[in-house]
């Protein structure tokens, strides 16, 4: 007989829990020490003699063991035996022979013959056995490398005081935390007297986590403990409950700058029709081919999802779709830097269609590419028949079943073109894409700062005429005295009870303002948002907000209304051949750029009418008695409401009260970027989390993707809540991402500094077109920065410098 350790353990008889001890104590990973005895040594007539010898040389100044199993299949992939063998803990140094054999003879106790049996197990099983230095930890915990509910990339620590055997058997209360891989933020539950460890030693349970998944390539259940501040692993097993199924992955990148937080039920449901009917337009257009369509009919239902509040894409089905296009092997790196997407590896299998079909679908696809724009043209000259139709059939008096005709009439008038705006996005990415490819290829060193100045200037864009108005509005206030008596009024009806009394230029404008951009505002996608339009006040309060400075928005007014805004474009070094080719990339790009705002302003109409729509829905279901108030529409789905009109049963008031208990919850987590789900997405059910925001960043240069070209030095404010009061004038906007909406508070900043977005992004777009410096793509940068410090951005090379701190 041997004892076994990491000098021999490779070719011992042991079992899967002191093999995987050993790998990692040989990988310098802190476990306790230990030695085990294989299947073959415990038969040993000198196996008591032999282990108190080793005791003696190796362990002498130990005065307590823990001794547990190690049997052959016993934490495997499949079964972990888990609690049916016997463990005993705080062993003293004479007794450790007897808990052995006593360890030994647990194989065959009642608990896991039931095991055996309730898992259809029929292979005999052997046991080894293990002992380990006992150590005194003052808390202890288990640790999944992948949550065993089915979240692949969310690690969970539980952790009690005293020993692991009390976290286990729940006999202590446990404080449990929830660790996004991808994103590194985290949450906690806590019970009552459980402990809270610091971010310092939450962060290094989760490196060994990550340590022991790349050492044994799977997903791992790691019992430790920690004494006097240090970690020590004591058991290692893979997490039996996680299959492989097919993963689902779901990812914000883009998707954030129109749902950005939480996002209610009308509007996730709504926004999953729109997404469904648009790409299975765009597959009806590319492939023509009604079968293969309805073949995919799955994955162009399931192309945005839901979880835990907020809004994603689901990825791997974007992947699916851009695989049918020809060139996708180049398309899709171009469509992930323009979409902002940070993870690039995806599935690389193709769709399994014939190559005949796959030859159509490059050629239909080629010839759909060549009316882009003309079909949007088309589409944007034709939205002036959706709004005719629309403010012909509505009133307020309309019956739910009305409201839900006018709805579908609505409906079915925008998707029937609108997907061919998808198809206009790809042409924006891609023709920009391959701009700032072709500077880059020219040695161009600042190609990026190029690249701005080329796709910047776009005559009139859509995006800009809101903001021009807004400014011309509050120019008009002010020259008319009005800010005073906008200033006195504090209510919705006082508002529009005051511009009716008052008839003159500024009334005019401001009912005009309304009735052309009433449903641009921040947030404008989410049906639950307040605009313009469903609050006069808030457009009173903007108008006073630019006021404030009278010389600002003169200069404001004075830039808005030149006729040639861009920027000279730098062509010294360019052969004549390769200016033409940029020509033509610069002049596609801004092409596609000018038709896609256009087409974004005319979707926050269309929200607009949806909006009307519902608000009448809820006014009419409080009537029946079916809602406490109007707002509570917002927590049922379309379906749901829908249902109920065509003569379905319902009870409205207990499915809301559930969900804004639901959503209270969700409010409470992180913003994960990136899910990954073991099956189908799913919630998170949340209690009580206490989130942790990392304060100990030293990093004192930081560098994103640069937008909009220049470069200012100014005060940083962090926009967590874009409702609150802010006071953004003449400072650095530091944000985690932008929608279309924030146009009105970009002119009155200095620059903008965002953690998603894209060359693409709105906060790209209207910076540039107000000459204000942004940089997007920093991750964690509204931790990294604080309100008040001082900080030197550059829009050209994408670099933060932090001056001073706040």
């Amino acid at each position: 007989m041997k004892i076994i350790n990491t000098h021999n353990f490779k070719n011992a008889v042991i079992g899967q829990k002191a093999y995987n001890l050993f790998k990692a104590m040989e990988k310098g990973l802190p476990v306790p020490r230990l030695f085990a005895i294989d299947a073959n040594g415990l038969k040993s007539k000198d196996m008591e003699h032999i282990v108190n010898k080793y005791l003696e040389e190796n362990f002498p100044k130990s005065r307590l063991f823990s001794v547990r199993s190690a049997a052959i299949g016993e934490d495997g992939e499949e079964n972990s035996f888990a609690g049916q063998f016997d463990t005993y803990l705080d062993v003293p140094v004479d007794k450790v022979v007897e808990k052995i054999k006593k360890c030994t003879e647990s194989l065959s106790n009642e608990r896991v013959e039931s095991y055996l049996k309730h898992k259809k197990i029929t292979e005999k099983l052997s046991m080894s056995v293990i002992v380990q230095e006992m150590i005194k930890g003052d808390m202890s915990g288990v640790m999944f490398t992948a949550n065993p509910q089915g979240i692949l990339n969310e690690s969970v620590i539980i952790i009690g005081y005293g020993r692991g055997d009390g976290v286990v058997e729940e006999k202590v209360p446990v404080t449990s935390y929830y660790y996004n891989n991808t994103d590194k933020l985290y949450y906690y539950e806590k019970m009552e007297y459980s402990p809270v460890i610091d971010k310092k030693q939450v962060e290094k349970l989760i490196s060994y986590g990550e340590e022991l998944r790349d050492l044994f390539g799977e997903y791992l259940d790691i019992e430790f403990t920690i004494e006097d501040e240090k970690i020590y692993i004591l058991q290692i097993r893979p997490i039996t409950t996680i299959k492989n199924t097919k993963e689902t992955i779901l990812d914000n990148s883009n998707i954030v700058e129109s749902y950005p937080g939480i996002t209610l039920p009308l509007t996730q449901s709504f926004i999953e029709h729109a997404y469904y009917s648009v790409f299975k337009g765009v597959a009806y257009r590319c492939l023509k081919n009604k079968k293969l369509v309805e073949k995919y009919d799955p994955v162009f239902r399931q192309m945005v999802a839901g979880a835990n509040g907020r809004v994603y894409y689901k990825i791997s089905n974007w992947y699916t779709v851009l695989k049918f296009l020809p060139l996708s092997k180049k398309i899709i790196p171009i469509w992930q830097e323009m979409m902002g997407v940070s993870i690039k590896e995806h599935d690389v299998q193709k769709n399994d269609i014939s190559i005949i079909q796959r030859i159509r679908v490059y050629f239909n696809v080629i010839y759909e590419a060549f009316r882009v724009q003309k079909g949007m043209e088309k589409l944007n000259a034709n939205f002036n028949d959706v709004e005719k139709l629309f403010s012909d059939s509505f009133n307020k008096k309309l019956s739910n079943k009305e409201l839900m005709k006018l709805y579908n009439k609505i409906g079915d008038a925008v998707l029937k073109n609108w997907d061919i705006t998808l198809l206009n996005d790809i042409y924006s990415f891609v023709f920009t894409g391959l701009l700032k490819r072709k500077l880059k290829k020219l040695g161009k060193p600042n190609y990026e700062e190029e690249t701005n100045n080329y796709i910047s200037g776009i005559a009139n864009i859509e995006s800009m005429k809101p903001v021009r108005e807004m400014v011309s509005l509050a120019k008009t206030a002010v020259d008319e005295g009005w800010i005073k008596k906008l200033e006195s009024i504090n209510s919705d009806e006082k508002i529009k009870e005051l511009i009716l009394q008052n008839k003159g230029d500024f009334t005019n404008r401001f009912n005009d303002f309304i009735k052309l951009y009433g449903d641009r505002t921040t947030e404008e996608l989410k049906l639950e948002t307040k605009t313009f339009r469903s609050s006069p006040k808030l457009l009173a309060d903007k108008i006073i907000e630019y006021g404030k400075d009278i010389e600002k928005l003169n200069n404001l007014y004075n830039l808005l209304n030149k006729d040639d805004i861009k920027t000279g474009i730098n062509t010294e070094g360019i052969g004549k051949r390769d200016k033409k080719i940029i020509h033509i990339l610069a002049k596609k790009a801004m092409l596609g750029i000018k038709n896609r705002e256009i087409s974004r302003l005319n979707r926050s109409r269309i929200y607009g009418m949806v909006r009307s729509i519902f608000f009448s829905i809820g006014n009419n279901l409080v009537k029946e008695g079916l809602l406490k108030e109007r707002n509570d529409i917002f927590y049922l789905r379309v379906e749901e409401i829908f249902a109920h009109i065509n003569g379905g049963t319902y009870d409205f008031s207990s499915l809301v009260r559930e969900r804004k208990r639901k959503y209270k919850g969700f409010e409470q987590l992180p913003p994960y970027s990136r899910l990954v789900f073991a099956g189908n997405e799913f919630d998170k059910t949340v209690k009580t989390a206490n989130s942790e925001k990392n304060n100990s960043y030293n990093e004192k240069i930081l560098t994103g993707t640069p937008c909009s070209n220049g470069e200012v030095t100014g005060e940083v404010i962090v926009i967590e809540d874009i409702g609150k009061d802010l006071d953004v004038r003449d400072k650095i906007l530091v944000t985690k991402m932008t929608d279309p909406g924030w146009v009105f508070i970009l002119t009155l900043s200095k620059g903008i500094i965002a953690e998603k977005g894209s060359l693409l992004s709105h906060t790209a777009i209207i910076s540039r077109e107000l000459k204000i410096p942004s940089i997007v793509g920093i991750k964690g940068v509204t931790e990294k920065l604080k309100n008040g410090d001082i900080i030197y951005m550059n829009g050209s090379t994408g670099e933060i410098r932090i001056e001073s701190r706040a």
